[in-house]
């Protein structure tokens, strides 16, 4: 993108730029710039007096997280496409990058190439976030696709992710939620302004999910997304949570399909925005490293630098327990009388609310029901599962999921 869109870049910027120096781990692989540019000991290059920004683009805390603080200590501007690490050290190295005068930027760590750290610190900082939904990862929401349109199970949506690159071999950062909560414990950071702690994020995965209970959520006129989620509890504290939630098909999320990403945020005076585009790849993040490159040259250009807006720390989250929701349940039971009867008593002393229900016989004396409850609290809802579970009423809980409501 560099060599290609030189002339625009270069008139954005409002001045020329030089690659200088590449470090990589192979330097026997194969490449189409000069072999003098790379190399394999990385602190050279944030050691080099003559180098002004450095792109942080390997991942991971180790030796990432060394590197872009000792870039930083050097007088350089840094952009970084790692999640993981602002998720757990932005507010630190944001604030080290103010105090020294310079830019830290990350608008690729979060969506890849859709715009969603900068609106949220400029255009809608002026609201109160009241809640915020994502479709956060690409290779998930593939998978999901596959399970809803082609009625797929779980292995072989993820197996055919695999097989197009969406999907690493050891998919377990995708499909059990790490990276869904590393983006948007970072988009609840800037939101409400202090680092949201990783153990404070509700993790659940996609393992669970079968095409079963992608066929009732359709009967049921919903479809399945991993979502992250984050609203404000009580004065001061956030709840933020990342797992499979039913969402009805009137939800603009609902139509984000295949390894497309989404952001909806429902602000007090913007209300309803949503951002959707590529998520990932190596194109779409490009877009975003180049856009927070061109944001440092014209601070440079300009004189200035520290334009990055530091957010505290000591964010309080609330538990998944205070959430108040409602819920899909699908059971089996023994196909006998007064069944129905045992299970509205269980919820009705718990304060639960049964809104819809469907029902098929499996075999002789055996029977599938699934329930949709109006909200309530995660804790009453277990409690009744629990107590459920204790008689001989229900055979199996085959699986639960929190349903979302058409509107904020």
């Amino acid at each position: 993108m560099l060599q290609d869109n030189k002339t625009e870049i270069t008139r954005k910027i409002g001045c020329g730029y030089e690659v200088v120096r590449i470090g990589v781990r192979d330097l026997a692989k194969p490449r189409s710039l000069p072999s003098e540019v790379f190399t394999n000991e990385l602190e050279t290059i944030v050691n080099d007096p003559t180098i002004d920004v450095v792109l942080e683009l390997i991942g991971g805390i180790d030796p990432a997280g060394a590197l872009v603080e000792k870039a930083i200590l050097n007088g350089k501007h840094v952009v970084t496409a790692n999640k993981e690490l602002i998720a757990k050290h932005g507010s630190r190295l944001v604030e080290l990058a103010k105090s020294k005068g310079l830019d830290l930027h990350y608008e690729a760590a979060v969506g890849g190439g859709i715009p969603l750290v900068q609106p949220l610190k400029h255009q809608l900082a002026g609201n109160d976030v009241l809640k915020m939904m994502g479709i956060l990862n690409g290779t998930t929401n593939y998978i999901l696709t596959k399970m809803q349109v082609e009625g797929s199970e779980f292995a072989s949506a993820l197996a055919e992710a695999q097989g197009k690159g969406y999907a690493e071999a050891d998919p377990t950062n995708d499909v059990d939620g790490f990276d869904t909560a590393y983006k948007i414990s970072i988009l609840a950071s800037i939101a409400f302004g202090k680092q949201v702690p990783m153990d404070g994020v509700h993790r659940e995965g996609i393992r669970s999910i079968t095409k079963t209970d992608m066929q009732y959520a359709d009967l049921l006129g919903y479809c399945i997304k991993l979502l992250g989620v984050v609203q404000p509890t009580e004065a001061g504290k956030v709840l933020v949570r990342v797992h499979p939630t039913l969402l009805p098909k009137a939800h603009p999320l609902a139509s984000v399909n295949g390894v497309y990403n989404a952001l909806w945020v429902h602000g007090d005076f913007v209300g309803d925005v949503m951002f959707s585009g590529r998520g990932a790849g190596s194109e779409p993040t490009a877009s975003a490293v180049i856009g927070d490159l061109i944001d440092v040259g014209r601070n440079i250009m300009a004189g200035g630098g520290g334009s990055a807006i530091p957010y505290g720390t000591g964010m309080q989250t609330s538990s998944i327990d205070e959430l108040t929701t409602a819920y899909y349940l699908r059971i089996q039971v023994t196909d006998k009388p007064k069944v129905l009867g045992v299970i509205a008593t269980v919820f009705g002393d718990h304060g639960v609310s049964l809104a819809a229900m469907e029902m098929k016989t499996l075999d002789q004396g055996r029977g599938e029901i699934v329930f949709l409850t109006h909200p309530c609290r995660e804790r009453s809802f277990c409690e009744s599962l629990k107590e459920l579970s204790a008689t001989n009423t229900i055979e199996t809980v085959c699986n639960w999921f929190r349903v979302e409501s058409a509107v904020a």
